[in-house]
């Protein structure tokens, strides 16, 4: 783990420097998409930053939630500049929440401007899961293995390399024939959210945080990404039969 990069005289708090490298990144390949779409790039820029904004807050809220014993001790640490203390689950949801909520404002089209994120949100994602890994967060269970790493005085599962390597995967997925106008409109998006749920769920499992107590082990972020996949599939569902019945 490395949580300050030295350079000279300076230490550069690494996890934070990693958060705004990815989100430049990230608003870059949605700016792309959006003008390859000929969709309105400043509406989508404005988009963006209010989500972000509202991402940032949500990010620290669940946080603060998962970890809300310490912070009743200690309110004041909810406000500290801490790039560390972020829940990146609660921050996307916060994101695409102020994002619907903004578009429907706007008069964007809900699923193309959903589809103009994704590319950024996986960018974003492979961000986070870096992060984690330079800051120690997100720590797995302790575990011998091969790979495991050396973690807060035990060999651990490298449950943020997990979510490195898922999320480019999903990334790889989302941006793959990025010129292909043939997908129905939001399908690109609904790809990205069910993935990134079935990642969740899985590396989750191997996570040593956010036990609900009382429910044999099962994570908050867990629960959360069960849901997000099955209203994903009752979308796609109820899109395909929609599509079917406008065929016949």
């Amino acid at each position: 783990m490395m949580p300050v990069l030295n350079v000279g005289p300076l230490a550069i708090q690494l996890p934070g420097l990693i958060l705004l490298v990815g989100i430049w990144i990230g608003l870059s390949r949605i700016e792309a998409f959006a003008r390859r779409r000929s969709m309105n790039a400043d509406r989508i820029n404005s988009l963006v930053f209010y989500a972000l904004l509202a991402g940032i807050l949500g990010a620290r809220l669940g946080y603060v939630a998962q970890n809300l014993p310490v912070f009743i001790q200690r309110p004041l640490d909810a406000f500290a500049l801490s790039p560390q203390m972020l829940d990146a689950a609660s921050g996307l949801a916060a994101m695409i929440l102020t994002g619907l909520i903004y578009g429907q404002r706007k008069r964007l089209n809900g699923w193309q401007t959903l589809d103009a994120l994704a590319p950024g949100l996986a960018v974003i994602l492979m961000a986070f899961a870096l992060m984690n890994l330079s800051s120690g967060n997100g720590l797995g269970v302790p575990a011998r293995l091969p790979w495991s790493i050396y973690l807060f005085e035990d060999w651990r599962h490298p449950t943020q390399v997990y979510d490195l390597i898922l999320a480019f995967g999903i990334w790889r997925v989302i941006e793959s024939n990025p010129r292909d106008v043939t997908l129905p409109d939001g399908a690109r998006f609904l790809t990205f959210a069910a993935l990134s749920a079935a990642a969740r769920i899985g590396v989750d499992a191997f996570r040593a945080e956010n036990v609900l107590s009382g429910l044999g082990g099962v994570r908050i972020t867990q629960v959360a990404a069960w849901l997000i996949l099955v209203a994903v599939v009752a979308v796609m569902r109820r899109r395909e039969s929609s599509k079917r019945e406008v065929i016949k």
